[in-house]
């Protein structure tokens, strides 16, 4: 089966087609009010010719978004000061990025397992809830940076080195985060070609966002102090915000929280993530050689090892590992424990974001449909915000003790096959046995 096949199938389109029109409905009248604010103030200063990064909440990521910020907010005016159309062009290349993640990870999947894995792979990425809430409700980014890693790992595996890295290198431009698989790319070179190549494909990933991000920071003459200053907010470099070490998020960072210890500990353990990503990648070049299955793998760890131990990891950081969770579950390793460890922890990182107050992605439909409604989740909120705080930092435990159950049993494919065919284990010792019986006589 080729990718070809794929638009052939008119099932499929039909459900690209529906998927399509539910995500632009929703995007007319959901957002989460606080990035939704820090997308549109975005969008107000780059017009005025202001620091995006001087203000107070401002955007988070280098400012290569904040280009569509603009842009969303020219439509805006065009459309006269229509909100809901600019919640629309706003979130527009969110989910068209979704949209071509799925079908990226289906045509990827058609040239090496057929048909049938190729539509099942296709489907779950399409259609999968996470996707939804975090693209056209929320309105945040990572379904972008995820197509971006994904097409990255897609052309490196297809001996499209430059390819590869020039669409890394604006997943990092996009949104920092996936720098910490540039790694697992630098190996998988390394292994398959040699250092040189190696080293040229670093070299153009990291000069990609440099020349970007300097290139906009030249064009508007602003001051890069402030930039430096909100890339760092979650390690103690520069100027780090009080507010964020007393926080954590959706590991177990937001756990230490509750134990009123965070003025001591924190500070120290924001730095874990380093050693911890630096151990990962020296644990991967150790190895011997690395094929498809095991750049995988090492993206997969890497990103988990990052969620685990980085001090300020928010939910939609899960979406950026959902594809090569989805490629290794159902394609390479098609074990129904991996499925269901992977729907466990989904399942959990959707009560974290529930913990979180996440559910204010809906303010603006109940803002216009049903106000009582709006004001009751408000009440709750406030109303036993002790216990949701609590649960909050509860669940960023129990989501950093899930994600490294799936992260072990990942790593270690044999414990997988221990757990969903011990009958075939035990009866390979049983028939096993005469043989031994009979080599020894």
């Amino acid at each position: 089966m080729t990718p070809k096949t794929l638009l052939k199938n008119r099932t499929l389109l039909g459900l690209f087609a529906g998927m399509f029109l539910l995500e632009t409905t929703l995007a007319l009248w959901t957002g989460h009010p606080y990035d939704m604010q820090v997308w549109f103030q975005t969008g107000t200063w780059m017009k005025q010719g202001i620091n995006i990064y001087q203000p107070n909440n401002h955007l988070g990521y280098p400012p290569l978004w904040a280009l569509w910020c603009l842009v969303s907010y020219r439509a805006f005016l065009f459309f006269g000061n229509a909100t809901t159309i600019w919640r629309l062009v706003i979130k527009l290349p969110i989910i068209l990025a979704q949209l071509a993640c799925a079908f990226a990870v289906g045509a990827f999947t058609a040239n090496r397992f057929g048909k049938k894995t190729a539509v099942t792979v296709t489907v779950v990425t399409l259609t999968w809830a996470f996707f939804v809430y975090i693209g056209a409700i929320w309105g945040q980014i990572d379904t972008i940076s995820a197509l971006l890693t994904f097409l990255a790992f897609y052309a490196i595996v297809t001996k499209q080195k430059l390819a590869s890295a020039l669409l890394l290198g604006f997943a990092i431009a996009l949104k920092l985060y996936p720098i910490v698989i540039l790694p697992a790319f630098f190996i998988y070179i390394l292994k398959n070609w040699n250092l040189r190549e190696a080293g040229k494909y670093v070299l153009y990933a990291c000069a990609v966002p440099a020349i970007v991000t300097f290139a906009i920071f030249g064009a508007y003459r602003w001051d890069a102090t402030y930039f430096l200053k909100t890339i760092f907010y979650s390690t103690p470099v520069f100027t780090t915000n009080p507010t964020q070490i007393n926080e954590g998020c959706m590991n177990f960072f937001s756990f230490i929280t509750l134990q009123n210890r965070t003025q001591n500990i924190l500070p120290a353990l924001r730095l874990l993530w380093i050693p911890s990503l630096t151990g990962a990648s020296i644990s991967w070049w150790k190895k011997p050689n690395m094929d498809e299955i095991g750049l995988t793998v090492s993206i997969i760890s890497l990103y988990i090892v990052f969620m685990l131990t980085y001090a300020w990891v928010t939910e939609q950081t899960f979406l950026d590992v959902l594809p090569f969770i989805f490629i290794l579950i159902f394609a390479y390793r098609p074990k129904r424990v991996y499925l269901y460890l992977t729907l466990i922890t989904q399942i959990l990182v959707f009560i974290f974001t529930i913990a979180n107050q996440t559910l204010q992605v809906f303010t603006p439909m109940l803002q216009l449909y049903w106000p009582v409604g709006l004001n009751g989740l408000q009440n709750l909120y406030l109303k036993h915000a002790a216990f949701i705080w609590t649960l909050r930092g509860t669940m960023g435990l129990i989501v950093s003790l899930s994600l490294i159950v799936l992260l072990v049993f990942i790593l270690f494919p044999a414990l997988a096959e221990k757990l969903e065919n011990p009958r075939r284990n035990v009866n390979n010792k049983v028939r096993r046995k005469p043989e031994t019986q009979i080599s020894r006589s």
